[in-house]
């Protein structure tokens, strides 16, 4: 909106009269300030309209703000959901930190199969890595279809094959293993 516009929201009912200037005067509003306040009200429920998707174009004021009202709680949900995804972040890039200090963890997540592979040093290999592992599975309602343990020397390998994960949840799980083990 290229300028600001003062609106002055009211609540009007049949008795009321517009402003107390007129209430107290016991005269009617005058027909050009009315004329303005609806021009300037139908101007900014058209530009409130047009920012709703899925809006006819000649949409009542009703629907209109019924619309702005779920459209704002859908943003709140998405933001909220991405506040979330950024805290696994955050903490997975810390975890990732502490890793490479330690020679930790490595996670890896491929395709519609979603094969996770978690290498383990033998100082972070400690009893149950598979079990914790698997956990972070089953918090997220994944089916698993094979888990692997194999161990060669100093390294302890886990493997886990399930079916097809939707990225944002794959990031989450992989996010997740990493500060598990």
């Amino acid at each position: 909106m290229a300028e600001e516009d003062n609106l002055a929201l009211s609540v009007v009912c049949e008795r009321s009269p517009g402003t107390a200037a007129e209430a107290a005067s016991g005269r009617p509003p005058k027909a050009g300030s009315e004329r303005a306040r609806r021009q300037t009200m139908s101007r900014l429920y058209a530009e409130l309209g047009a920012l709703l998707p899925n809006l006819p174009p000649r949409a009542s004021t009703t629907r209109i703000v019924e619309e702005a009202i779920a459209c704002v709680g859908e943003l709140r949900a998405k933001t909220a959901e991405l506040e979330a995804y950024s805290a696994v972040a955050v903490a997975a890039a810390a975890a990732a930190g502490r890793a490479a200090r330690d020679g930790a963890a490595e996670v890896v997540a491929s395709g519609e199969t979603s094969c996770f592979a978690v290498r383990l040093r033998a100082a972070r290999a400690r009893p149950g890595a598979l079990t914790r592992v698997l956990e972070v599975f089953q918090r997220h309602g994944v089916a698993v279809l094979a888990a692997t343990v194999a161990r060669d020397g100093e390294e302890t390998a886990v493997t886990v094959t399930t079916a097809a994960v939707a990225p944002r949840v794959l990031e989450t799980i992989k996010a997740e293993i990493i500060c598990a083990v």
